[in-house]
């Protein structure tokens, strides 16, 4: 697969730079390997946060005294990092001496092999080892790194450490603390992960479970990020007949460790074992050929459903109308290409549809009537993706599929959906119109920072009582999503209506894991 000059500079890339290193990554990565969509893609989101978009390809070792305490604490005492504040030479000779192969600070070793290249190659032996894989005496010639092979020797990391593998299985998450040590930058990794997703259409190829051993025995059976029975470990819900992938016991009695495409995308985690059961190699066979598809995929395309567009008296302010699309002259619209035109226009519906505004009586609950469904639909509206107000009840549908013109009749061809309808058409039908399942949080909240629409939408136990659907709005200013110590995020911002409307909120608890509701979903579209 060919990258093209176009996508770099769509990532943020100058034009000078994506020329400058672009015939080394059409060469270098289908030689490594690095041969596919989501291969590319994670490579390059990598790479390019790493190297500020690979304007940086040398380690800058001119930190302040509070950098150094910062970055290097264990190496610099406070005074210390005052004697060494801004004498880089000095600085890396000290912070990378007597480690990875490198002499003590008087030889200079530390600031000779500093971080160099795409993805930085650091110390004395990675430069040695370096030089055996790439056959040019980089050791002798350490500048050669930053240079001739920034490509290369960001490839050759990506190699010797398996990367292929968790790009394999779409874990931004892993790529980035292998690369990492932790999650610095993950906001950033997964929105340029995203972006290349969308450039390289690697988020379009469908997973196929090659080898699955079992298939889930219960109606509904969990996948959890651990193998632990918690509100805080609930990845996704699998329905009865999911093939699934054993890859080992998890260590704690009564669990696998597992692999299963949910909705079109290959996860990892745990499930309860007792709700397996084992298929024989004929249903092996089948389910190889037969699952990972999204469900929608063998849908034929269905037209939209919406009453009646821009009726001028359908406004925020209006108690009433509820299952038609807002009217008023002066909407906002998200346009655009460019990721933050497209965010700072997401800010701009959100602000403008203002929900917690008590003039706007359209969002404002009555008694138990809440209308977070109808915050949703304007949403996306504004936003121009498809989340429907009405559908079409199943005589419209079987009409529709024959090829039958069907008009939008309220309560005839069409009926109005609550947030529990909306969690079910977003299964059957939500990737028919773009929308693509999110099972990690810190995607989720990515996607909306880059401009997308997310949603998260629960499903009520109880099917007469309200579920609840919320937006994912981009972060800015004061407005951020609730982040754990590691800096992955634990609750996105939201903007929403509902029993309380906010326009925008960072909320305390995770609602959509109480166990009211029977299951929740999370969804994004570009």
């Amino acid at each position: 697969m060919v990258i093209k000059k176009q996508t770099l500079t769509s990532l943020g890339v100058s034009s000078a730079l994506a020329g400058k290193y672009l015939a080394d990554l059409n060469t270098l990565l289908p030689q490594h390997n690095i041969d596919t969509p989501l291969r590319i893609a994670h490579f390059l989101s990598q790479v390019l946060h790493e190297s500020g978009r690979m304007k940086f390809t040398k380690e800058n070792m001119n930190y302040s005294a509070e950098g150094l305490r910062k970055t290097f604490k264990k190496y610099f005492t406070v005074a210390q990092a005052q004697e060494y504040a801004r004498k880089p030479q000095r600085i890396g000779s000290r912070a990378y001496a007597n480690r990875m192969g490198n002499g003590n600070e008087a030889s200079g070793d530390g600031y000779r092999y500093r971080g160099r290249g795409l993805i930085q190659l650091t110390g004395r032996s990675n430069y040695k080892n370096f030089s055996a894989w790439v056959g040019d005496d980089v050791v002798a010639s350490p500048e050669l790194v930053s240079d001739k092979h920034a490509v290369a020797s960001a490839i050759y990391y990506w190699e010797t450490t398996n990367l292929n593998a968790l790009a394999d299985l779409d874990d931004c998450r892993r790529v980035t603390k292998r690369i990492n040590g932790g999650f610095n930058g993950l906001s950033d990794r997964m929105g340029l992960l995203l972006q290349a997703k969308e450039l390289l259409n690697a988020d379009l190829q469908p997973a196929v479970l090659e080898e699955p051993t079992h298939q889930v025995s219960a109606t509904r059976l969990n996948l959890r990020s651990r193998p632990k029975v918690s509100r805080t470990t609930l990845l996704a819900t699998l329905n009865q007949g999911t093939p699934v992938t054993k890859l080992k016991n998890a260590g704690v009695a009564g669990w696998f460790n597992i692999n299963v495409v949910v909705n079109g995308r290959m996860r990892e985690g745990f499930v309860a074992s007792k709700h397996l059961a084992r298929l024989s190699s004929s249903a092996i066979d089948f389910a190889a050929v037969s699952f990972g598809l999204p469900a929608s995929a063998a849908i034929a395309p269905l037209p939209e459903a919406h009453m009646r567009k821009n009726r001028k008296d359908i406004t925020r302010a209006r108690d009433g109308g509820r299952a038609y699309p807002l009217g008023e002259k002066g909407r906002p619209r998200r346009t655009g290409s460019k990721p933050e035109t497209k965010a700072r226009h997401v800010i701009d519906i959100a602000t403008y549809l203002d929900s917690a505004a008590p003039a706007y009586k359209r969002y404002q609950p009555k008694g138990s009537q809440t209308f977070c469904n109808i915050y949703a639909y304007d949403f996306c509206c504004l936003c121009g993706v498809y989340l429907p107000r009405v559908w079409w009840r199943p005589a419209a549908l079987d009409k529709i599929r024959k090829g039958q013109k069907v008009d939008v009749k309220y309560n005839t061809t069409v009926r109005e959906l609550r947030a529990n309808d909306l969690h079910d058409w977003l299964e059957d039908y939500g990737e028919s119109f773009g929308w693509r399942s999110v099972t990690d949080m810190d995607e989720l909240q990515a996607a909306a920072n880059v401009g997308e629409v997310g949603i998260i939408v629960a499903k009520r136990r109880d099917n007469g009582r309200p579920g609840h659907i919320t937006a994912v709005a981009p972060e800015h200013a004061s407005f951020t999503a609730a982040r754990n110590s590691s800096g992955l995020i634990l609750r996105p911002l939201e903007s929403q209506a509902g029993s309380k409307n906010y326009r925008f909120v960072t909320k305390r608890t995770a609602w959509w894991q109480h166990d009211k509701f029977e299951s929740f979903s999370f969804w994004r579209h570009p």
